[in-house]
């Protein structure tokens, strides 16, 4: 009864934004919007930041293809305090039981207590790519840890689907323990086929939802569908609003992954935020002012 209560509130929960993302099917309002978005990245051209030479091959194969597969070793950017972090979290995941309703247990609340996680997440490097991506200023929209349960079943986003919360943004996955083609590994179809996916299935990226294996077959042959496998410590870089994508339902094993949303700081909808102003405040203090905007909505 607790897990079915728990689900009605997330589903409470995320009602204003899907009410937003249904007036956007209203094409005036599209307008509106979309417009605004433009006269937001025309103003922040000059303003974005310098990137660091070596990051610039992620950031163009990201921008031309949506996805770029990497490393903590080859970014770079120092980890351990992550790590330690997240090898704290995962016993207690694992001590957890399965949700009824669910095939993941997910930790959000509960980092709080972790504020190098969000450190990690908002190194200074790490941001210079994401807002050269974004084109506006970063928000740190959202921090998830999940354990991924072995169960085959295509729920969720296990079924393709393409994000609505922004006109572009950035989600940055990593593994946290090896991940096999039956271990649930981010899978996504490359981004020049968007668009005529979209139209073949009658897409609204706002409304549409998830999209099953059945219906995906049908408009895009599984040739053209890219499972991200990888070792501990893979790190995913994509842009799940410009691409069909989802969790590959594993059947194999169990997948330890977080993953850090990033959008602008005045996105379309919202994730739920599962942290009060004064957490954030708390992660925020020792952090240059950037990196605390970076934790806030406009």
């Amino acid at each position: 009864m607790i897990l079915n209560e728990n689900y009605l509130v997330k589903k409470i929960k995320r009602l204003p934004g899907k009410l937003k993302r249904e007036s956007l099917r209203i094409p005036m309002l599209d307008h509106l919007y979309y417009g605004d978005y433009i006269k937001r990245l025309e103003n922040h051209a000059n303003s974005l930041p310098a990137l660091d030479p070596v990051d610039l091959p992620l950031l163009n194969s990201l921008l031309k293809q949506g996805t770029v597969v990497t490393s903590l070793e080859e970014l770079a950017i120092s980890y351990k305090e992550l790590i330690d972090s997240a090898e704290d979290i995962f016993p207690k995941l694992r001590g957890l039981p399965i949700p009824k309703l669910e095939s993941c247990i997910t930790y959000r609340e509960e980092l709080i207590s972790y504020p190098q996680i969000f450190k990690w997440a908002l190194n200074e490097r790490l941001l210079d790519i994401v807002e050269n991506y974004l084109g506006v200023p970063v928000l740190l929209a959202g921090v998830t840890l999940q354990r991924t349960i072995a169960d085959g079943k295509p729920v969720h986003v296990r079924q393709w689907h393409v994000d609505p919360e922004d006109y572009r943004m950035v989600k940055i996955i990593i593994y946290f323990n090896d991940v096999g083609l039956d271990g649930g590994p981010f899978e996504y179809i490359p981004r020049h086929l968007t668009s005529s996916l979209a139209q073949a299935l009658n897409y609204n990226y706002y409304s549409s939802g998830f999209v099953s294996d059945q219906e995906m077959t049908r408009v895009a042959p599984k040739a053209t569908w890219i499972p991200c496998p990888g070792p501990y410590g893979t790190v995913i870089f994509t842009d799940t609003r410009s691409i069909f994508h989802r969790l590959k339902p594993p059947t194999g094993s169990q997948r330890y992954s977080i993953t850090f949303a990033y959008t602008s700081r005045r996105p379309i909808t919202t994730f739920e935020r599962n942290f009060s102003k004064h957490q954030l405040q708390v992660i925020a203090s020792g952090l240059s002012q950037r990196q605390q905007d970076c934790l806030f909505f406009d």
